[in-house]
């Protein structure tokens, strides 16, 4: 397999398991983890299961980072346009997937910790609650970057660059305004999730399908 291929199939499988695991397969087998403390009492509840799920949409959630750092990456060069944007970008995604690392390892220690003092699972789970708001930032940061760069280069569909950014600025919105000003309800974080898991796999489907 090529490596465009491989960046492409990270791409497509990485949003489509991490939507599919997180918000239909955990929130039907597991729970709707409202809060740090609801999330752990039902893992608690299925803890086996919890870890099954968890295993797959961490790996499927830091795969596809990691396949939209490889795409930028192959964007970079003194010669494209754009190219130092591709290696901002790459890096706003490698910042990604490393906090992303960080923040699947004390979830997952979160519930290991739950199991002796729920009080300690907890607070761990409360730290990786807010370690996700870095997440946020960083891949609207990314977002942005990537879909100008694929604009300037012309190597994808312009729709689904211009996707990118606006997605990555109304993320950055969400995270700069305060959410007493603009709280967003439960059922528009799952459709912009929705739409960020179509676009970025669409984004797969064209890199594997580019010459």
């Amino acid at each position: 397999m090529s490596s465009q291929r491989a960046t492409g199939w990270l791409l497509i499988a990485g949003p489509v398991l991490t939507f599919l695991v997180w918000a239909v397969l955990w929130e039907a087998l597991i729970g709707s983890q409202e809060t740090p403390s609801d999330n752990i009492a039902e893992q608690l509840a299925n803890p086996q299961v919890a870890r099954i799920l968890a295993l797959i949409g961490s790996l499927a959630f830091v795969g596809m980072f990691v396949g939209l750092a490889r795409l930028a990456l192959s964007m970079q060069g003194d010669e494209k346009p754009g190219g130092t944007y591709a290696g901002l970008a790459a890096m706003s995604f490698a910042a990604v997937t490393a906090a992303a690392v960080v923040g699947v390892g004390m979830s997952a220690g979160a519930l290991n910790a739950a199991i002796d003092t729920v009080a300690d699972g907890v607070a761990i789970e409360t730290v990786t609650s807010a370690l996700f708001d870095g997440v946020f930032i960083f891949w609207g940061v990314g977002n942005v970057l990537l879909g100008t760069i694929i604009v300037m280069q012309k190597s994808l569909h312009a729709v689904v660059a211009w996707l990118l950014v606006g997605l990555g600025v109304f993320m950055l919105v969400t995270v700069a305004i305060d959410p007493g000003t603009l709280e967003i309800p439960e059922a528009g974080s799952i459709v912009l999730w929705l739409g960020l898991s179509l676009v970025t796999a669409a984004t797969g489907v064209l890199t594997v399908r580019a010459k």
